[in-house]
């Protein structure tokens, strides 16, 4: 395809004006869970799959996945298996289930810590 093409069709695109996805943002209550429990919750990835890292003085203490399944490890990615289960959205979580889900699993993340 040529440049000229390319922004031709950029601009189509742009005269559409379609929707804008939203970032994904951590939820307020699942945040204030976090500091509580003395760790950082962090999205490092938000398209599928949408995934965490949940550290403790800098070093792993949880892993969160959502793609086809929804899945809690600890300490880390491949790590002990906490839970496996389903989710409604394809590749992430949807909206509406993100917050309990995440809820969910620091609860798992964090009993575990405790047992440790």
């Amino acid at each position: 395809m040529t440049e000229q093409k390319s922004e031709q069709l950029v601009d189509l695109i742009a005269k559409l004006n379609l929707p804008k996805a939203k970032p994904i943002e951590i939820p307020e209550l699942v945040k204030q869970l976090a500091d509580a429990m003395g760790v950082d919750l962090v999205l490092t990835c938000s398209a599928a799959p949408e995934q965490y890292d949940v550290r403790r003085d800098g070093k792993p203490a949880g892993y969160i996945r959502a793609r086809s399944g929804f899945t809690v490890d600890y300490p880390d990615a491949g790590g002990e298996e906490l839970y496996s289960g389903s989710q409604d959205g394809f590749g992430a979580f949807t909206d509406h289930e993100r917050e309990s889900k995440l809820l969910f699993a620091l609860g798992l993340i964090a009993a575990r810590m405790n047992r440790a």
